[in-house]
């Protein structure tokens, strides 16, 4: 997981340089900063969860694993809906403040960039919920899988793919798009996982 992060970074800015010079690429650093504040808030969520899940799973408590996992996404849900509100609202006066020299353009790409880019972490936070969740389950391969889709092989080709169709705001919106389809699949494996049980 950690690893991919690294690769998803290189991708962008190899791609954001490509597209916009060094400007599209500080742009990048002001939404890579930020992201990696927000995920790191709901990687404290999953983790804080993954205790709770891990006894409750051994005892065979399975209304208690859910009631965990609901409130964790419920709350995770709602942290994101915050993060984005404040990121869309205070786009303008966030990238200001990695705009010292106030370079109009800069300011005008990261402050787009982050408003496409952040639409994915309500996505982003339940994968990294639902992450937590199947490793404390006993099914850390399904948690796994997850991890290498939204770090590099889903990822990766629609960075490419997307900023080869619609340029900046293709690359903006690979991480939401991948976000998205990565929980879709999630929810999908467990809804699977719940009518074989």
């Amino acid at each position: 997981t950690e690893v991919s992060s690294g690769v998803v970074m290189i991708a962008f800015n190899s791609i954001l340089l490509y597209l916009q010079g060094n400007l599209g690429v500080a742009a990048y650093g002001v939404v890579a900063n930020l992201s990696l504040v927000a995920l790191a808030i709901c990687t404290g969520i999953g983790q804080g969860i993954q205790p709770l899940l891990s006894e409750y799973h051994g005892r065979g408590e399975v209304a208690n694993v859910r009631t965990v996992l609901r409130y964790a996404l419920v709350t995770v849900a709602a942290v994101s809906l915050l993060l984005y509100a404040l990121i869309f609202l205070g786009a303008d006066a966030i990238a200001a403040l990695f705009n010292s020299q106030g370079n109009a353009r800069l300011q005008a790409i990261a402050v787009e960039g982050m408003r496409q880019y952040f639409l994915g972490i309500g996505c982003a936070g339940c994968n990294v919920v639902l992450a937590a969740y199947l490793a404390a389950t006993e099914r850390p391969a399904t948690a796994q899988l997850l991890a290498l889709l939204r770090g590099v092989a889903l990822i990766v080709p629609v960075i490419l793919g997307f900023s080869a169709l619609w340029g900046m705001t293709g690359c903006w919106l690979a991480f939401p798009v991948t976000e998205a389809a990565v929980l879709l699949l999630a929810l999908c494996l467990e809804r699977r996982a719940r009518r074989v049980q």
